[in-house]
């Protein structure tokens, strides 16, 4: 799920993160709205938090790439590989 997802355009609202409201269709939705989607998507959000208060920014300006990093480094999967 990609990080836009869950945050607001800066101009609507700035430094919200929306884990759980997060903008889809109503069919990718309906496929992520089980229990383990919602702790990822809230562990994403706090480890994007806390960069954007590290670094000074709003949360719509952190560097995804570092989150992502980070969040690797936590033993999250980012992509799903098949055999």
């Amino acid at each position: 799920m990609p990080y836009r997802a869950i945050t607001p355009q800066a101009a609507e609202c700035a430094n919200l993160l929306v884990p759980v409201c997060f903008s889809a269709s109503y069919i990718a939705y309906a496929s992520a709205r089980m229990e383990p989607v919602f702790c990822i998507l809230g562990e994403s959000s706090g480890v994007a938090a806390a960069q954007a208060v590290r670094t000074g920014h709003s949360v719509q300006a952190v560097n995804v790439k570092q989150l992502q990093s980070r969040l690797l480094e936590r033993g999250q999967v980012l992509d799903w590989k098949t055999p």
